[in-house]
């Protein structure tokens, strides 16, 4: 009658890079807000690894529920060597997302 789900949950504690030049890498910032820049949708009926990315520096959850094939697509659009790079809005830091950082 119910199917039964497993989803796997890995948190990925991101690299914390020096402020990074604005050509070189895609930065995202929070102004007043301190909440996940990402909370990906909750499909139960979508099977993958769920990910959430966590400051390298004060474990600060940048984005959540995030299934690996979402990541993998966000990740592939960078075709010119462009991290993302997400401050942390609690402490600040610079946090590099790249392909590097997510397990296949």
């Amino acid at each position: 009658m119910f199917e039964k789900h497993i989803f796997i949950m890995t948190d990925i504690r991101c690299n914390i890079i020096p402020e990074p030049h604005r050509d070189r890498k895609a930065v995202f910032r929070q102004s007043t807000l301190k909440s996940p820049y990402i909370d990906g949708d909750d499909y139960e009926d979508v099977q993958s690894i769920k990910i959430s990315y966590i400051c390298g520096n004060c474990d600060f959850i940048l984005a959540k529920n995030i299934h690996s094939d979402q990541i993998v697509q966000l990740l592939s659009t960078n075709s010119k060597g462009l991290d993302i790079v997400l401050q942390c809005p609690e402490c600040k830091e610079f946090n590099e997302l790249n392909s590097e950082t997510h397990p296949s």
